[in-house]
């Protein structure tokens, strides 16, 4: 037993791990098949209601289901790359039209790169790339290194629009990939409505610039909304702790980023970042993460130096439980304040709860309380994180733009070589630069939030007047960060329009079919060759039957902790891993059989079996292993899900065939066991 301790904590490990990862998967089983039983929408939305969180999380960490199982459509759409490359052209002739449609026809069945086939189409007709695009002094190979990061630029902007389009839509667990030179593949699951979806994927992209409302006017706006909700007066909400969960902020610990004009001498006008808490990193123990953290603690509703929208200060010293307040203030349950020292204020939402707060703001009775100016959005990625869940802000703006994407001409993000922090440089035209001009003198010391589709990226403060159009964006945490602000400035107005080449609908009914007939075959199979072993070698038999079922417990736990989505040929890849484990058991228990048929004791007999049958295991194992990185590696959709599945099949049969059955066996042997049943 002492020998074998090792390969025992080895196996518990596993089985734990994988029940591990495979309870999110139970759970959302169990949600689905609780939420089916309900009698009615109303029983169903209480329900949802009381258990989201759960629901959300479950959801999250389940394994995944692919497209061919749970319905949805695929879609493949294609960047005019033609038309990018035409807008950017400084000159415009019959030539180069004639060179882009032909270039764009040979690019269908060829996968070399477009600027390059463009390129070469231009040198059959005697000209070079020189001839409509860089200046006289330029290199052509610098010309062409700029229009392939055109492109380049291009695709990524196309993604960031579809993907913040396709979250917004709300579709669970969506993928968005690029394919090729000039593709992206879209997989929407549990979507039909075909036309609501190309809508969706090939609309215009719509950037703003919106002023944030201020302070006062939206702390009525929220009181109102609580007021509404709670169904109780104005002024006992106020006096009992409304505006709860604020802490005062260190305002020395505030991000100092800002935007100043891109001039050779910088001037003083600016705009500068409010509190950006993208930089409060929850694992350093400093004061501003404390505060920020403790801001959003539902059980605290405790005030500090916070006054409700007359300029009267809140009463601090009145504490609530967690449901006492949430029965009092159910929308600041949802919608936390956080109160700075240098009295702006910020609202946070949980990741948790903003399908909530997105249904109960859709709500007929909700919009007749709001003034018709008003607008909601919620920032694009998580502030910062607490207690292990994402926390979102919440912004309140002006429902009218003050400027359009339209304007903005160019945008460039660089690493800034007098400080070396990383810089995004804004450009805009003759009318931007005027509108931009005036809006900036008009709102000093407010914010304007940078918002693509409704999600807001950015909301600089104002700090002076901005002329001349062309501004330079300090603050962003990384050089990722600027490539993100570069991308949303420059997806206002997409310059390579999106056209949806391919697209396949699966029916939910199919996906739910192919499940079960999946999970038959494999049941089927399973039974099939666990009966064959138990008749065929007996004890030993069962003892590989029961590595098999390990076997088939760690793949799906290891798909599940990798987050892999499990797709039809996923199944598929698994049923042959079934066949494969069972061959590696065929070969150790014919040589033991060998050793037994020569007179040697059983002990010997396993031992010698293990042994010599280790070497055509491990090689079998190992080409197939490589087969399926080939696979996985130059295959595309479902010989992905095929070759990944086979894969972590493969491993998991190593580990079964030479350590878990080795280990039964070697226990029965050390407590004296001389006979075991080989068949």
């Amino acid at each position: 037993m002492r020998k074998n301790r090792f390969r025992i904590i080895l196996t518990l490990l596993f089985i734990g791990l994988s029940l591990y990862f495979l309870y999110p998967t139970y759970k959302d089983y169990q949600f689905t098949k609780d939420i089916k039983n309900l009698v009615n929408a109303q029983d169903s939305a209480a329900f949802f209601d009381k258990n989201s969180a759960d629901i959300l999380k479950a959801r999250e960490k389940r394994l995944k289901l692919g497209l061919d199982l749970q319905g949805g459509m695929y879609v493949i759409m294609e960047v005019d790359i033609a038309k990018l490359l035409s807008d950017l052209a400084k000159k415009q002739d019959d030539i180069l039209n004639q060179t882009l449609t032909e270039t764009t026809e040979q690019s269908k069945s060829n996968d070399e790169d477009f600027v390059d086939l463009f390129e070469k189409n231009l040198q059959k007709r005697g000209l070079s790339i020189k001839a409509y695009y860089g200046e006289i002094r330029d290199e052509e190979s610098d010309i062409k290194s700029t229009l392939k990061s055109e492109v380049e630029n291009a695709i990524d902007r196309a993604i960031q629009v579809v993907r913040n389009r396709v979250d917004q839509y709300g579709v669970s667990e969506p993928v968005i990939q690029k394919k090729g030179s000039s593709r992206l593949v879209v997989e929407l699951p549990g979507v039909s409505n075909i036309l609501e979806v190309r809508k969706l994927l090939q609309g215009t992209a719509l950037l703003e610039f919106k002023l944030v409302i201020d302070p006062q006017i939206a702390v009525k706006v929220m009181e109102k909304i609580n007021t509404y909700m709670a169904g109780g007066n104005l002024d006992s909400l106020i006096k009992a702790d409304s505006l709860s969960k604020i802490t005062k902020v260190d305002t020395t610990k505030k991000d100092t980023s800002k935007v100043t004009e891109n001039k050779i001498k910088k001037d003083s006008t600016s705009i500068s970042s409010p509190k950006d808490t993208t930089k409060k990193d929850v694992s350093k123990k400093d004061t501003s993460k404390k505060n920020t953290k403790d801001s959003v603690k539902p059980n605290d509703t405790n005030l500090t130096g916070l006054t409700d929208s007359n300029g009267n200060p809140i009463d601090t010293n009145q504490q609530m439980s967690e449901e006492e307040f949430k029965q009092k203030n159910p929308w600041f349950y949802l919608i936390r304040p956080q109160q700075f020292e240098d009295g702006s204020l910020a609202w946070f939402v949980r990741e948790a709860d903003k399908p909530k707060v997105q249904k109960i703001l859709e709500k007929k009775e909700i919009q007749d309380i709001i003034p018709t100016d008003v607008s909601f959005s919620f920032s694009n990625k998580s502030t910062f994180v607490d207690e292990g869940e994402k926390i979102y802000q919440f912004y309140i703006l002006k429902k009218e733009p003050e400027l359009t994407g339209g304007v903005v001409t160019n945008a460039r993000s660089n690493i800034d070589p007098t400080n070396n922090t990383p810089v995004v440089y804004m450009e805009m035209n003759s009318e931007g630069s005027a509108d931009w001009a005036r809006i900036t003198g008009a709102n000093i010391n407010k914010q304007i939030a940078i918002v693509l589709d409704n999600v807001v990226y950015s909301a600089p403060v104002v700090r002076s007047k901005i002329t001349g159009g062309n501004s330079e964006i300090e603050g962003m945490a990384n050089i990722q960060e600027a490539k993100l602000l570069e991308i949303v400035l420059k997806a206002g107005a997409l310059p390579a329009p999106l056209t949806i080449i391919e697209e396949r609908t699966v029916g939910p009914s199919l996906g739910e079919d192919s499940i079960q007939k999946g999970l038959y075959s494999s049941i089927i199979a399973l039974i099939l060759v666990a009966i064959f072993m138990i008749i065929y070698y007996r004890f030993a038999g069962s003892v590989a039957d029961l590595a098999l079922l390990f076997n088939m417990f760690v793949v799906l736990g290891v798909m599940a902790s990798f987050q892999a989505t499990l797709t039809l040929p996923g199944i598929a890849g698994l049923i042959l891993s079934i066949g494969m484990a069972v061959d590696s058991n065929v070969l150790i228990y014919e040589r033991i059989r060998e050793e037994l048929a020569l007179g040697k004791p059983i002990k010997t007999a396993i031992e010698i079996g293990y042994k010599k049958a280790f070497s055509a295991i491990f090689d079998g194992h190992v080409t197939s292993i490589i087969t399926a990185i080939i696979l996985y590696q130059f295959g595309t959709g479902p010989i992905q899900g095929f070759a990944l599945t086979l894969l972590i099949g493969l491993l998991a049969n190593l580990f079964t065939a030479i350590v878990m059955t080795r280990i039964v066996f070697d226990v029965m042997t050390d407590k004296g066991k001389t006979k075991i049943n080989f068949g």
